[in-house]
């Protein structure tokens, strides 16, 4: 399991830093492929430009934190344990963030985004609780 554990938060890791470049390097790239995504799941065109460097300053912090928090917990899970549940709080808000976006404007890729946020704190909560008790003796 500790195995699993450390291939599944190496994956989160990733999907959270790779996209930090993105933002960081081409914001409107990022978000033309945001607005791609609605399209192609059948959904209107998107109406917002997400321009702000407000906003794109806030989005960078938030999917920086979440790798950095993987990676801590990856280091020493006993140790770090503490950090899943900021961690599954944050990554929990923001899937509940987007299923709410979803039912306001409809837009298809804020439900997308809602599902697989969702999957994602599922599989924070399973491979970290696992790997904890696999490390502490417990049958998993």
């Amino acid at each position: 399991m500790k195995t699993a554990f450390h291939v599944v938060y190496t994956v989160l890791a990733l999907n959270f830093f790779i996209p930090v470049l993105f933002y960081v390097f081409d914001g409107a790239g990022t978000v033309e492929n945001w607005a791609w995504l609605g399209e192609f799941l059948g959904g209107q065109p998107y109406a917002h430009t997400e321009d702000s460097m407000f906003w794109r300053v806030l989005g960078i912090a938030n999917v920086a934190t979440l790798g950095f928090c993987c990676v801590l917990l990856q280091l020493d899970l006993r140790k770090w344990f503490p950090v899943l549940t900021p961690l599954v709080f944050l990554k929990g808000c923001a899937s509940l963030g987007f299923g709410v976006a979803f039912l306001l404007e409809g837009y298809p890729q804020y439900l997308a985004a809602c599902l697989f946020d969702a999957v994602t704190v599922a599989a924070m909560l399973f491979f970290a609780i696992r790997a904890r008790r696999t490390l502490d003796g417990h049958a998993p």
